[in-house]
């Protein structure tokens, strides 16, 4: 194609033509190496990478290569070159493919691997599916046989059946994918970045290891389904751009998407097949209404259900519509409902062949044939900002009791106006949520009404945390619903449900110029966010501050900047998590607040301690000690840490155990303190205590810290595969980057108790890169404290020597008085 002039559709297929010709370079690498020629593999992509310096796949391969054929070191110092070139000549960081690469080599495993998962996330197929043979052949002969791309697009008008066809024909073929079954509905999310992330979860990644930017996570995505045969439905798509990034690279993968638009953008560069839709012929019209309908009346009367379905445009959903009306309604017969839609004029709409008018006319007619209370209902679920409602957020947004909403949630469901996904959560398909919020737009009391639903949630999230997280600085104010659950698992269960439609709530009224009710669902939603790692935390944070400033008001103000930096301290970023804790700081000292200054000097305090300014940590403990009426649990416990830091044992143990009561954070600390002073029976004890705690209250970051320092009390006691075991599986659960440079250690100290050194000081040297990075200063020197005590028990002396110095060195300087007892004790017994 060089002699031909540049258009897009050649650009295009240029494009992939080169990333084929990649994809086979690579699949015929792996191939090799997987029959053992992994040194003449590292041999030839040597040469590649030469010629494509910044290419991070064959990198990534390299990597592996070299381990593979046994050149761990040689290895690691490829990931070191890539490294410095991307930020030399890009100011980029590695991508996923090298940072998998780089885990592999570190663990010792030839390839990166997934967890063993298989997702079967198809939607429920619905009854009474009939007719669309042609269209079911189709997408057999196009993704189950043929050379060409397994990419089909059904596209058609609204209310033909695309979303019905995909998901009977997915549920039919779903046992020729053996690895799985993705489904994203792409109305109900924020774009691929969201999508990507959830199939990912789905596939057995980590949250915390997915990238945040859509290029590298697709890279990553399609990296994990290289191997996999795998079918991927995407519904509701209304730009190609939005699906892009969901097509997998693998010819052993199929997807089918479904949209309004023809999306000829795939069909012209991606190669995608498209399958429109047109009416049902006659003779499946009628039998889908009959299917609705129940068949003894139809059989009584086929002209007139005949006729009814032509009525109806022999379009799918208006055919269910008017079929749930006929059910539902003992003793109404075919040739009567004809006779009211004559009356009612919705002849000429339903008769227009395949156009959106006629979808809207049927929606007209279920409608109509509503009670006046159940149309408001309808009109007004078209304002709900989140994905699904239930009854009672519904009885909020209409002012109803719970009863008769839920009567009339049955009504719109009976008439397919709305979809009961889930046991007492209902949604709307997004032409008819379209539909409703047209018809809310009339109303008078569509603006109250939404705001009624916004005070629902917060009074609701206000009662959640209170009981969830009652320890944490929160907005004062009254409480609606104090006693909205009866406990802390109802709670919990209840936020987790509707968290993304608290953060949807968010959204919609930051949108709308409401600061102060974004200020205080923000302000609910911190103990949440921060105790699941929400990938919307930062977001909220960030809106929720932007929202405090455009009211003015210092409270606001004091509190976002609180919760701001938080959510920086908790993702290691120090430098703004400082910066906002100060202006946080000065803002209580203004509103003269001592519970609001106290709350911020413990979390100063505590920022501090992580990275290792002791001096600044002991004045805002003093000061915070001097404004509490009683001691704040969690101030306690960074006062414990205090003294751990300085290497006072005893004094953080007798802290740790004030606290313990129904405090696995607590539990763990005091668990630590025993494997430090050697009393592995103690230690063990108040581990497993801690992760039983944990698992009670579905708390996975703090039973993974449980489960870490299980880990290093069977290391102790010489238990060396159940320590390993332990690591890897804290590891998986690991919540952020301190909580994996923890697993890793204890995966160290594992290998080390099996006198598998190569392997305790791969890891213990990704620990100490870590801790490094993060700037977390006493674990740093743990870390070095743990390579000097691998190197000595390996015979390495002069080696363990450089460590236990480096180690020393550190704890010095901040005050570190049992790491540089330990430091000094063992560089002597070395000696």
């Amino acid at each position: 194609m060089s002699g031909l002039p540049p258009t897009p559709a050649i650009d295009g297929e240029a494009q992939r033509l080169l990333e084929a010709r990649w994809a086979v370079v690579e699949d015929d690498c792996r191939a090799r190496m997987n029959l053992g020629a992994c040194a003449d593999v590292a041999g030839e992509l040597r040469r590649l990478v030469a010629d494509h310096p910044l290419h991070e796949r064959l990198w990534s391969l390299l990597m592996l290569a070299l381990a593979g054929a046994g050149q761990q070191a040689a290895a690691l110092d490829a990931y070191g070159i890539i490294r410095g070139r991307l930020a030399g000549e890009l100011g980029a960081e590695p991508g996923p493919d090298l940072r998998d690469a780089h885990l592999a080599v570190l663990q010792q495993r030839g390839v990166p691997a997934t967890l063993p998962v298989t997702p079967a996330q198809l939607p429920r197929a619905a009854t009474g599916f009939r007719g669309r043979h042609a269209e079911l052949l189709a997408l057999d002969r196009l993704l189950l046989s043929g050379d060409g791309p397994r990419l089909v697009v059904i596209a058609g008008t609204a209310g033909a059946g695309k979303s019905e066809l995909a998901t009977q024909w997915a549920h039919r073929v779903r046992e020729k994918f053996p690895d799985g079954q993705l489904y994203a509905d792409l109305h109900d999310t924020c774009g691929p970045a969201s999508v990507l992330a959830r199939f990912l979860r789905a596939l057995g990644v980590p949250a915390q290891q997915i990238p945040p930017d859509v290029i590298e996570a697709t890279t990553l995505y399609r990296s994990v389904l290289a191997e996999k045969s795998v079918l991927c439905l995407v519904d509701n798509v209304t730009d190609a751009a939005d699906v892009r990034p969901l097509l997998p690279a693998a010819s052993s993968c199929a997807v089918v998407v479904t949209s309004r638009n023809r999306l000829d953008g795939l069909v012209a560069i991606e190669g995608a097949h498209r399958i429109t839709l047109d009416v049902l012929p006659p003779v499946d019209a009628v039998a889908v209404l009959t299917a609705a309908i129940g068949a003894e009346r139809p059989a009584e009367e086929p002209t007139a259900t005949a006729e009814l379905a032509e009525m109806c445009a022999r379009l799918p959903l208006a055919l269910r519509i008017v079929g749930a009306q006929i059910r539902h309604r003992a003793g109404r017969r075919v040739t009567d409902h004809l006779a009211d839609m004559r009356s009612h004029g919705v002849l000429n709409s339903l008769t227009v062949d395949g156009d959106t008018s006629a979808v809207r006319a049927a929606y007209d007619l279920s409608y109509q044939a509503l009670d006046s209370a159940t149309r408001r209902t309808f009109r007004l679920l078209g304002l709900v900002p989140g994905g699904d409602i239930t009854p009672d957020a519904a009885g909020a947004l209409t002012g109803a009791p719970t009863a008769a909403i839920t009567r009339r949630l049955e009504r719109l469901a009976f008439a397919h106006l709305v979809q009961e996904h889930a046991p007492n959560r209902y949604r709307l398909h997004d032409l008819l949520r379209h539909y409703a919020a047209e018809r809310a737009q009339t109303e008078n009391d569509s603006e109250a009404a939404t705001q009624a639903l916004l005070e629902y949630y917060l009074a609701y999230a206000d009662a959640a945390a209170d009981l969830l997280y009652s320890p944490m600085l929160r907005l004062p104010g009254p409480r609606s619903h104090p006693d909205a659950f009866a406990d802390r698992d109802a709670a919990r269960a209840w936020l987790g449900t509707e968290f993304l439609n608290l953060v949807a709530a968010i959204r919609h009224a930051h949108a709308r110029n409401n600061p102060v009710l974004v200020c205080r669902l923000v302000d609910a939603l911190r103990g949440y966010c921060m105790s699941n790692w929400s990938v919307e935390g930062p977001e909220l944070a960030r809106i929720g501050l932007e929202s405090a400033n455009a009211t003015g008001r210092p409270d606001l103000c004091a509190v976002a900047h609180n919760h701001l930096a938080a959510s920086h301290a908790l993702r290691c970023d120090f430098p703004p998590a400082i910066r906002h804790f100060e202006a946080a700081l000065q803002l209580y000292r203004a509103l003269r607040s001592r519970r609001g200054m106290t709350a911020v000097l413990n979390n100063l305090a505590g920022l501090h301690l992580t990275t290792g300014d002791l001096d600044r940590a002991t004045t805002a403990f003093a000061e915070a000690i001097a404004l509490e009426a009683a001691p704040h649990p969690w101030r306690q416990l960074n006062l414990g840490l205090l003294h751990e830091h300085r290497g006072d044992l005893t004094k953080a143990a007798a802290i740790y155990t004030q606290q313990v009561a129904d405090n696995p954070c607590a539990l763990v600390l005091l668990a630590r303190v025993g494997v430090r002073v050697g009393d592995y029976v103690a230690a063990r004890h108040a581990a497993e205590e801690a992760a039983e705690q944990a698992r009670r209250i579905n708390d996975r970051s703090a039973e993974a810290a449980a489960l870490t320092v299980l880990s290093t009390v069977h290391a102790g006691v010489g238990n060396h595969a159940g320590a390993v075991q332990l690591a890897e599986t804290a590891l998986e659960s690991a919540a952020g980057p301190t909580a994996e440079a923890a697993g890793y250690a204890a995966l160290a100290a594992g290998h080390l108790a099996g006198g598998q050194y190569r392997l305790a000081l791969l890891n213990a040297h990704h620990v100490l890169h870590l801790t490094g990075r993060l700037g977390t200063r006493f674990e740093e020197c743990e870390a070095l404290l743990q390579l000097a005590h691998i190197h000595r028990a390996a015979g390495s002396w002069a080696e363990a020597d450089h460590y236990f110095g480096a180690a020393l060195r550190i704890a010095e300087f901040h005050g570190y008085r049992g790491l540089a007892g330990r430091a000094l004790g063992r560089a002597a017994r070395t000696s």
